[in-house]
């Protein structure tokens, strides 16, 4: 019974890691949108929001188990058009799910207001963003 357990365990992590891999490689910018180098691209006021967040790649917190050193949030990616930011993370706990930011940056680049929020699962991040990046 044990290994059963051990067996449906293992299934799951490379399910969540092959949903992680698939939503971080095959998420192209729409058409006049900037796809943002991280994390130098980010304007400090947007980081400073958006609070401390794991590189793609880097190991973050996955699941509701937290692992010292780990940050809870992975960076997807970041878009740019104009003022408009989206700022697209994973967020672990129970299910692995995306958590998708649209902040609006002031002129002077001194303020960053949070105008939308959507949170959802990894393999709709792409098309959920899309939708929030059209005019």
């Amino acid at each position: 019974m044990k290994w059963i357990r051990i067996l449906a365990s293992a299934v799951a992590m490379t399910t969540f890691a092959g949903i992680t891999e698939a939503a971080i490689s095959d998420c192209p910018a729409p058409h006049g949108v900037v796809e943002v180098v991280l994390p130098s691209g980010l304007p400090g006021i947007l980081r400073d929001r958006i609070g401390d967040v794991a590189l793609p790649g880097e190991p973050f917190d996955s699941t509701d188990v937290y692992a010292k050193g780990h940050k809870h949030r992975r960076y997807i990616f970041v878009w740019n058009i104009g003022s408009r930011w989206i700022v697209a993370t994973e967020q672990g706990g129970i299910a692995l799910r995306s958590a998708i930011f649209v902040y609006d940056l002031s002129k002077d680049g001194k303020t960053a207001t949070l105008i939308d929020e959507r949170m959802g699962l990894v393999n709709n991040v792409c098309t959920a963003a899309s939708k929030l990046a059209a005019p």
